[in-house]
């Protein structure tokens, strides 16, 4: 079998495929979870090679020299079997087909393929991968201001405080996330919030490069310690510690939060971002956090996850009865087991449970058709969280002055049906619309060949970014454009792993922007602005 090159060929890009799937597939999926360079081979050694890098790169390290080891293995395969063929014809066939430079692309492409189904779209993984939480969660785009900074809102303080499950603690039902705090105006936000009665803030060694222990100290220095409930991570400033990190690594990391942040002690401290049961339940940290309470520099034990295999890991969380308090994404549109899990927590353990990631992936201008509200979405997004009994509080990230005010503004008040009007009206401004991953996933499944992402992103400039031009100009520049939808009996339709409806999208983007053969003749240069590729 293996004598015949065609053979050869077809069972290396096989072993691209798995090798992909399994190798590329798992670093490209513990990329993203933010772990520190010892949670990879040679991590440390690896971070060296990039001075001041701000996260681990062990992770894209190792994916990209998996795909390079396969590619090489593979062409190698390829040339030594076009090398045992005698026959000159079949030789030169074979080596301009599959050897070479080809073989090599083939063999990146399939590995690839197979390792970003794996990891994006949660491919074989019983998950639906980070697709949807880089889209719904994680994106940049998240509209965390409200357009105008209005005077009703000013000198907003907190109004309500709830029981903290068996911490025993009544924290402010808004939590400063300090996320993006650091320096002198991450100070200055800090000091502000908690003198308008936030009592709970949330940091962590890696936000900011530890420039927020660092500001959130400064910030707490005239503040009764007993006055506030302090929450941080077993993290280094690079990432998260993973399981199997001994036990004096986990206590140093936590010494280091509470010398960054100037007190003997903190209240809370979590495992972070976690994604993997073998993480949440590591005997190391256990023990760790057990020497900590012991020594009175932590009270209690808690965990984060906003990650694709949340469900498992808050359920064997509450199983094992370890946690005092959990941390978990919860917003209107994603995990709807959350609630169920949320009241699990409290019912049958006492946790307590705070909402984080309440805000919802927006589309680029997202925000502009919400300035006519006279509530903000943030509001009425961490009213929405506020409105299960089982949450105690809800987390958000401060990083400008307006949102000591914006925020605090939701503090104690009912979700109403305004605030549902206004988040019903987000969800369907983003829904079935926005191609967040940009897979490409699509792509095969049109006998046109048809640019589906391409056709996407000009009706986004269009739409969205409100460069007509530009998005009608790019439009008329494609070699094949959408008017091969109208008499097609649409293939396409469920090839999009977020939902999109392809047909209609390609339809509409048509007779969007298709006016008249003028638009192409308009130099670019009119359109007076250059866009992404």
């Amino acid at each position: 079998m293996f004598s015949r090159p065609r053979n050869v060929v077809l069972s290396a890009l096989v072993l691209s495929l798995v090798a992909g799937y399994f190798v590329t597939g798992h670093f490209l999926y513990k990329a993203p979870i933010g772990l520190d360079p010892s949670a990879f081979l040679l991590g440390d050694w690896i971070q060296r090679l990039v001075p001041g890098a701000g996260h681990a790169i062990a992770g894209p390290f190792w994916a990209l020299a998996s795909l390079a080891a396969v590619a090489g293995v593979s062409v190698w395969l390829v040339r030594r079997a076009v090398a045992g063929r005698v026959d000159p014809e079949r030789r030169s066939f074979l080596t301009r087909a599959g050897s070479g430079a080809g073989m090599a692309l083939g063999s990146l492409a399939f590995g690839f393929a197979a390792g970003a189904a794996r990891a994006f779209l949660g491919v074989g993984t019983g998950t639906k991968g980070w697709a949807p939480v880089g889209s719904q969660i994680n994106d940049r785009d998240i509209p965390f201001t409200h357009p105008e900074w209005k005077d009703a809102w000013k000198g907003s303080r907190v109004q309500n405080y709830r029981r903290f499950g068996r911490t025993g603690w009544n924290v402010s039902d808004i939590v400063l996330g300090t996320g993006r705090i650091g320096g002198e105006d991450g100070e200055q936000i800090a000091k502000l919030a908690i003198e308008r009665g936030v009592n709970y803030f949330d940091t962590s060694p890696d936000y900011s490069g530890a420039g927020s222990e660092m500001a959130m100290g400064k910030a707490i220095r005239s503040v009764p310690r007993d006055r506030l409930f302090i929450a941080s991570k077993f993290c280094t400033p690079i990432g998260h510690l993973p399981p199997g990190t001994p036990v004096p690594k986990y206590i140093e990391a936590v010494e280091g939060s509470l010398s960054r942040l100037g007190t003997d002690y903190i209240d809370l401290c979590h495992i972070h971002s976690c994604d993997e049961v073998a993480r949440l339940m590591d005997p190391n940290v256990h023990e760790a956090f057990d020497r900590l309470k012991q020594a009175g520099k932590v009270r209690f034990l808690g965990f984060s996850t906003h990650t694709p295999n949340l469900v498992e890991v808050v359920s064997t969380a509450i199983d094992s009865n370890r946690f005092d308090v959990m941390m978990i994404a919860y917003h209107h549109g994603i995990w709807p087991q959350v609630p169920e899990l949320a009241r699990r927590a409290r019912e049958e353990r006492d946790m307590g449970v705070v909402a984080m990631k309440t805000l919802k992936g927006a589309k680029h201008r997202g925000l502009l058709d919400f300035q006519r509200h006279a509530d903000s979405y943030t509001q009425a997004a961490l009213k929405w969280a506020l409105a299960n009994e089982h949450v105690s509080c809800a987390v958000i990230s401060f990083f400008q002055l307006q949102h000591v005010d914006e925020y605090l503004a939701a503090s104690g008040k009912r979700l109403t049906e305004q605030d549902l009007a206004i988040l019903g009206e987000y969800d369907r401004q983003i829904a079935g619309t926005y191609c967040g991953p940009h897979c490409g996933a699509c792509l095969s499944s049109c006998p046109e060949g048809l640019p589906i992402h391409d056709v996407l992103r000009h009706r986004m400039y269009f739409e969205d970014y409100g460069w007509e031009k530009e998005g009608i100009q790019r439009y008329a520049a494609l070699a094949k454009n959408a008017s091969v939808c109208a008499t097609c009996p649409a293939p396409c339709a469920g090839a999009c792993p977020v939902g999109i409806d392809i047909h209609e999208r390609m339809t509409g983007a048509h007779d969007l922007l298709t006016l008249g053969d003028w638009a192409s003749a308009v130099p670019l240069a009119a359109g007076g602005r250059a866009t992404p590729g």
